[in-house]
């Protein structure tokens, strides 16, 4: 047996089976008088649902992955050729490429009878992201032995510490640790790569942040659009009201004038009653005394 050979199988497996799985084939390692492998295939860790999800897509998903890793290599050689037209076009395709990507790992992860919250999803898409924009990140991917989420700040190397279970499986074959002994070029190549990966990713996040500025600003003017349309509406209302105030108040100065009339009439019609009355009482005697 080879530990290669055995991680590729569990990290095939769903991560329910994972632990079981892992114990097991320790077990026959130990048994087959193989004590360092039994170890080693003990120390292999149990993958995140997120770093479970990507490595399915990896071996399921080949189509949205490699959008994924072609998207980030048009990019960088468009911030090579400093193509700033042709950055903008790949960066508004960004949103769409990651999303189908990440929706296909989580149909092949429910496919597979795991479900994915949506925090495991927001890791998914951190780690293809990282994947678009640093060489190392894509090769931790396309191992197929992610063990854990990856991320990118914009500014350094993707950290793949502890990210990959077998972390030989990031080399390509025939790769050594021996430093090449041409008069540091191939370093500086390594160093201005590493340069040109941070200046498309600031740049991949600025342009992130445009976009969000501009949805921002596109809702603040449906705001603004809205609170024109309302205060128009309302300035309507109120000259209306205005206009029915100023009848009725016209109304109650006539009908307060309507009273007055009214007023000194009732007091002009006592004063001929109480005359009329008088002279009633006056005949009265008279019509008395000739009796």
């Amino acid at each position: 047996m080879e530990l290669t050979a055995i991680a590729v199988e569990l990290y095939t497996l769903v991560p329910s089976a994972f632990t079981a799985a892992r114990t097991a084939r320790a077990k026959e390692a130990k048994s087959a008088g193989d004590a360092d492998l039994a170890k080693q295939i003990a120390q292999l860790p149990k993958p995140s649902t997120a770093a479970w999800a990507v490595n399915m897509l990896v071996r399921h998903g080949t189509k949205e992955f490699a959008g994924v890793l072609e998207l980030g290599a048009s990019l960088g050689r468009a911030q090579e050729q400093q193509d700033h037209d042709r950055l903008r076009t790949l960066g508004q395709q960004r949103p769409r490429v990651l999303g189908a990507a990440v929706e296909q790992a989580r149909a092949v992860a429910e496919g597979l009878g795991v479900k994915v919250s949506g925090a495991a999803a927001m890791e998914i898409e951190a780690t293809l992201r990282a994947a678009m924009t640093d060489p190392g990140a894509a090769a931790a991917l396309r191992s197929g032995q992610l063990v854990r989420p990856l991320a990118t700040n914009g500014l350094e190397p993707v950290d793949l510490s502890g990210a990959v279970a077998i972390s030989g499986a990031l080399r390509s074959p025939g790769t050594t640790n021996k430093e090449p002994d041409d008069g540091g070029r191939q370093r500086g190549r390594a160093d201005s790569e590493r340069e040109r990966e941070k200046a498309q990713t600031a740049l991949m996040e600025a342009e992130r942040n445009a976009d969000k500025a501009d949805l921002e600003l596109a809702q603040a003017e449906r705001e603004k659009t809205e609170a024109v349309r309302r205060s128009e509406q309302l300035a309507v209302e109120v000259k209306a009201a205005k206009d029915k105030l100023a009848a009725l108040q016209q109304e109650l100065a006539a009908t307060e004038w309507a009273i007055t009339l009214a007023e000194r009439n009732r007091k002009l019609a006592a004063r001929l009653a109480a005359r009329e009355r008088r002279t009633a009482e006056t005949a009265r005697t008279r019509l008395e005394g000739l009796s």
